[in-house]
């Protein structure tokens, strides 16, 4: 990578208003964590090309990674205005929202993602993530399966739509509060965690759980026992194979 940089620094060196090699190479100062040389890059070549939305959404990423927020947020907002269909910049600018708590206009934020982007599974993760809200519960349903339709090896959305099931707080028709476990729906998607990433302490944990309430308490023991031989500090699974070994004497 040295002879790109050199290359790229010379390119500049004879046409110092040069926007692409300028993006280049604030791009490859960014991999190599060099984010003070190339923010000075990056605002040369907005200086240059005020047009391009990819120049303002890169710089808005490194503004975010030193956690420059509101001047993160701004370049965001400057990239969609000059792209309405950039999926990313919405994505991003989810996330940023979501770290600063601004929690709806994450949401709105994701949401356009997926519209602009049908396929983009990480929106449709992290909005599931945030719709938490027990009247929410259909809609952040089908955000993870959507996410796991798109990529079946999706780990973390197997193991959050697995919570979402063993925990059922929603509210039904009539704006009740209800709790209705889905055990089977929540013990296949902790198990296909746990076949995409056996290591997975807090996977083995949460399915013991659901196997020991569908009285299941053989396997239910097995997987704390392999909860706690991955993470010998798992405080909960010490305490729930304590329970069911109480249970069983």
């Amino acid at each position: 990578m040295k002879d790109v940089q050199k290359h790229l620094e010379r390119a500049i060196e004879i046409n110092p208003e040069f926007a692409d090699a300028h993006f280049e190479l604030a791009l490859l100062l960014v991999e190599q964590e060099n984010y003070k040389k190339a923010r000075k890059h990056f605002e040369k070549t907005i200086e240059i090309n005020s047009n391009d939305a990819k120049s303002f959404f890169h710089f808005a990423l490194l503004l975010q990674a030193i956690s420059e927020s509101e001047l993160s947020r701004e370049h965001f907002l400057k990239a969609i205005d000059l792209d309405q269909n950039f999926a990313d910049a919405y994505y991003h600018l989810g996330l940023l929202l979501r770290d600063l708590e601004e929690f709806e206009e994450a949401k709105n934020n994701l949401e356009k993602a997926t519209d602009v982007d049908q396929n983009h599974t990480l929106a449709y993760y992290h909005l599931g993530r945030l719709l938490t809200d027990p009247e929410d519960f259909e809609q952040a349903q089908k955000n993870y399966l959507t996410a796991i339709d798109i990529d079946g090896n999706f780990k973390d959305a197997h193991y959050y739509l697995g919570k979402l099931l063993k925990n059922g707080v929603k509210n039904d028709k009539d704006g009740t509060l209800v709790e209705e476990p889905d055990y089977k729906g929540a013990q296949l998607h902790f198990q296909k965690t746990i076949d995409i990433s056996p290591d997975f302490d807090k996977a083995h944990y949460n399915l013991a759980l659901v196997l020991n309430a569908q009285d299941d308490s053989g396997n239910a023991k097995t997987h704390f026992e392999k909860a706690i031989k991955i993470n010998s500090e798992y405080a909960k699974a010490h305490f729930h194979l304590a329970l069911l070994l109480k249970a069983e004497k």
